[in-house]
């Protein structure tokens, strides 16, 4: 049974993304409306609305939120698809080292943060699990230096960039309208990205197991 359990592993950043992408879904038709670039408006904007906003309690405007139920199981399941994915990343690296357990450690640790997103502590929790988030893939890039991949390497960087940017966006509030929509972009890399990662990892350890 554990043995099951560790060769399906690899798949479970999946489970959980998808897991998220049918709860999102669903909770964006369930979304009142309202936003930040516009508190009048009907329904969910892909490209106003922040993916947050389907959690919040209640409407710009004050209207109760029946979204929000649905959207945080959709985001329990990412996160508990994040966590795994930051147990599994430090096995695309041929050697484990010292870089590799900061890498899962401080990784998994600042998804366990990311959890909390949905509570009031949200604009909180943003800052604190995004810097945890960066010092885990500090080790993660210095490890990826010399890694054979160069299209998951540069799709590494894109991600990475692109989470700087909406990060800063939120917390400067300079180019604040298009943070959502950027934000969006940045999620679907970020999909691709984790998807890539354990099909990798899914392949090695499954090779690793014929040869055994």
């Amino acid at each position: 049974m554990i043995e099951v359990i560790k060769n399906k592993y690899p798949y479970f950043p999946i489970i959980g993304l998808i897991g998220f992408l049918f709860f999102f879904v669903v909770a964006t038709h369930l979304y009142p409306g309202g936003s930040v670039n516009d508190m009048a408006s009907e329904g969910y904007s892909y490209f106003h609305n922040f993916i947050c906003d389907l959690m919040s309690y209640s409407l710009p405007e004050g209207t109760a939120n029946a979204a929000r139920p649905i959207a945080i199981i959709g985001h329990l399941m990412l996160s508990f698809g994040m966590i795994s994915f930051f147990y599994i990343l430090p096995e695309i690296f041929v050697k484990q080292n010292r870089n590799t357990r900061i890498i899962r450690g401080l990784g998994m640790f600042s998804m366990v943060i990311f959890t909390f997103m949905f509570t009031d502590y949200h604009d909180i929790v943003v800052p604190i699990f995004s810097v945890l988030t960066v010092i885990a893939l500090v080790p993660f890039f210095m490890e990826l230096i010399n890694y054979k991949n160069k299209g998951l390497k540069i799709l590494a960087y894109i991600c990475l960039i692109l989470s700087i940017l909406v990060f800063l966006s939120f917390e400067t509030k300079i180019g604040f309208y298009y943070t959502p929509i950027l934000q969006k972009i940045t999620f679907v890399f970020d999909g691709i990205w984790v998807v890539w990662v354990s099909l990798l990892v899914a392949g090695k350890r499954q090779l690793t197991l014929s040869v055994a």
